[in-house]
C-alpha cells in the first residue's frame, strides 16, 4: 500500500478578520492536538520561515530590488527544511496559518485593490508547500469596513512622509472596485485540488467555534479547547485617532506626525467612548455594501467552495 502524504489544511485569514483569535486558539491548545497528530505551527514560525521567504521569491519576480534574495533554488531548500521540521507522519493533519499570504494590508492601501500581488505571491506559496493542499479556509469581509481598518493597519506601520492619504485611499478604491470573487478564482487556481471553506467576517461570533473545529479535524472535540490568555496589546485606533494623526501629518509632516501615532492611539483608543474608524460617507458605504453582498453570492456558488453561514446547520 503506497504511503499516504501528511494532510495540508491553510488559513489563509485574511487581514483583519479575527486571525489573531483563531491563531491564538490553536497555538494555546497546539500540544493537546498534538497528541492526536494534528500539528499546529505557530504563526511566527510559518510566517518567518516560510512566508516572508516565498514572498522574497515573488518580489524579485516581480522586478522589486530587496536587499535579501530567496531565488527558486534557495527558496525550495529553506521550505523543505521547515516541513521536515514539522516532523507529520503519514496521514497526520499540518494546519498552517498566515494571512499575509496574499500580501499585506498597507498593499491594499497603496493600490486601492484587494492585495495587488496575489496573483505572483499566491500561486508561490502554494507551489512550496511540500504535500498536496487539502483544505483553504479563509474569511471575506465587506469592503468599507476591511478598507478602513487597512489604512488603520497601514498608518500603524507606515514611515517617512510620502503617505496615503484618506481621500486617495478612498479614490483608489471606488475607482478599481475590488472583487472577492477576483481574489477567490486566484486562490482557487493556486489550489487546484483543496476544498475552501469561506465565511463572512461580520458572522464570525456565531461562526467561530464551527471554524475553529474545521480547521483542527474530525478528530479534535475544540468544546474542551483552553481559551487564549487576554492579552493586553496595544489599543486599536478610533475614528478619533486616525483624525488627530492625520491632522498631525497636514501641520508637521508625515515622518514626524508618525512618530506621534502610538501616544495618539493610546488617548483615543477604538471602544464606547471612541468609535472606530469609518471614514465612508452613507452613500459610499451602502455602495459597497452591496457590491460585497452580490460578491458573496457569486463566490457562495463557485466550484469547490464550502461557504458557511450562521444559519446553516
Amino acid at each position: 500500500m503506497p504511503r499516504s502524504d501528511p494532510y495540508v489544511v491553510v488559513h489563509g485569514g485574511v487581514h483583519k478578520t479575527a486571525t489573531s483569535y483563531i491563531q491564538s486558539i490553536l497555538q494555546r491548545n497546539a500540544g493537546r492536538m498534538g497528541k492526536r497528530g494534528v500539528h499546529y505551527v505557530h504563526h511566527r514560525d510559518t510566517r518567518k520561515e516560510f512566508t516572508y521567504p516565498c514572498q522574497l521569491n515573488g518580489y524579485e519576480k516581480l522586478g522589486l530590488d530587496y536587499r535579501r534574495k530567496f531565488p527558486d533554488d534557495t527558496l525550495r531548500k529553506a521550505t523543505r527544511q521547515f516541513f521536515d521540521k514539522i516532523g507529520a507522519k503519514s496521514g497526520e493533519r499540518i494546519i498552517l496559518s498566515d494571512e499575509n499570504m496574499p500580501g499585506h494590508c498597507g498593499q491594499c492601501v497603496n493600490a486601492g485593490v484587494l492585495y495587488n500581488r496575489r496573483d505572483v505571491l499566491i500561486p508561490i506559496f502554494a507551489r512550496e508547500i511540500a504535500y498536496p493542499v487539502q483544505e483553504v479556509h479563509l474569511a471575506l469581509r465587506n469592503y468599507a469596513d476591511f478598507f478602513a481598518a487597512a489604512y488603520v493597519e497601514y498608518l500603524r506601520s507606515a514611515s517617512g512622509d510620502k503617505l496615503v492619504t484618506e481621500a486617495q485611499m478612498k479614490l483608489r478604491l471606488l475607482s478599481n472596485l475590488p472583487s472577492w470573487k477576483g481574489f477567490i478564482e486566484v486562490v482557487s487556481d493556486a489550489f487546484p485540488d483543496a476544498r475552501l471553506v469561506l465565511w463572512p467576517h461580520e458572522e464570525f461570533g456565531r461562526l467561530s467555534q464551527r471554524i475553529i473545529q474545521n480547521l483542527s479535524g474530525p478528530g479534535i472535540d475544540v468544546e474542551k479547547f483552553a481559551q487564549p490568555k487576554r492579552s493586553r496589546g496595544r489599543p486599536t485606533a478610533s475614528h478619533r485617532a486616525v483624525q488627530e494623526l492625520l491632522i498631525e501629518i497636514d501641520r508637521i509632516g508625515g515622518a514626524a506626525a508618525l512618530e506621534k501615532r502610538v501616544e495618539i492611539q493610546e488617548r483615543f483608543p477604538k471602544g464606547d467612548k471612541y468609535p472606530a474608524y469609518d471614514p465612508w460617507s452613507q452613500h459610499e458605504r451602502a455602495h459597497l455594501t452591496r457590491m460585497y453582498e452580490r460578491d458573496l453570492e457569486e463566490v457562495a456558488g463557485m466550484e469547490r467552495v464550502t461557504f458557511l453561514r450562521a444559519g446553516d446547520t
